[in-house]
């Protein structure tokens, strides 16, 4: 289903946003992994995180701001990073064109161009690809109340997100922050992860990191969001 989708009632019918938001940085990276426990030790010698039992999985703090939440998937639910932006009328799911996914929470974004510069470990960037620029602009800055200004998506003069076109791949990435790429690929192959280096265009020399269940995330050598 595309369109607004209650967290409380996932196999409801869409629901009608009582206003319009004002989305503007990430609250959190959800990973859902298979093995919770075992991705948290991955990612805590890898990535430094601090993995805090919660609930039904486990908080992933870098100081004293929490990163991400690392929880099993249901059973209607793939394996992978699922972005959680912040700043929306309600707690919900998204599903937008190519089936990208993402979360959305109410409260103030902890990690974005209005939040505190990222420190290595934290969000640093968010990204769609997708296969149809204009249906993907249409979906996303209007129902999170962006402004599309070339191949970003702003809120309040500033980009909260990179939107690319591909045919592969299709979907949201987050980026974290590190001060060391290469350091950051020795540890992730002594922990069977699997890392592919790349150029990007806004954030230059950045990463892909694979962890030993598939799941894909960024990284970029930068201090600053975007």
């Amino acid at each position: 289903m595309t369109g607004w989708q209650d967290e409380m009632n996932p196999g409801g019918e869409e629901t009608t946003v009582p206003a319009r938001p004002a989305v503007r940085g990430l609250r959190r990276v959800d990973l859902l992994s298979p093995d919770p426990i075992d991705a948290a030790f991955f990612y805590r010698a890898v990535l430094d995180w601090s993995p805090v039992p919660a609930g039904p999985g486990l908080d992933c703090w870098v100081g004293n701001r929490r990163c991400a939440f690392i929880r099993k998937p249901r059973a209607d639910e793939s394996t992978g990073f699922r972005l959680v932006f912040a700043g929306a009328p309600m707690d919900c799911s998204l599903t937008g064109p190519d089936d990208a996914l993402a979360q959305v929470t109410k409260g103030r974004a902890q990690h974005g161009p209005m939040a505190p510069e990222p420190r290595p470990g934290e969000p640093c960037w968010a990204e769609l690809t997708t296969t149809d620029t204009a249906r993907a602009d249409a979906f996303w800055a209007d129902t999170l109340g962006w402004e599309v200004e070339g191949n970003t998506y702003t809120s309040a003069g500033r980009a909260v997100a990179g939107r690319s076109a591909g045919t592969t791949d299709a979907g949201w990435l987050c980026y974290l922050a590190v001060t060391d790429l290469d350091e950051i690929e020795r540890y992730a192959a002594e922990r069977d992860g699997e890392v592919q280096r790349r150029t990007h265009p806004v954030l230059g020399k950045t990463m892909l990191l694979t962890d030993p269940w598939g799941a894909r995330i960024g990284l970029a050598e930068t201090a600053a969001w975007g």
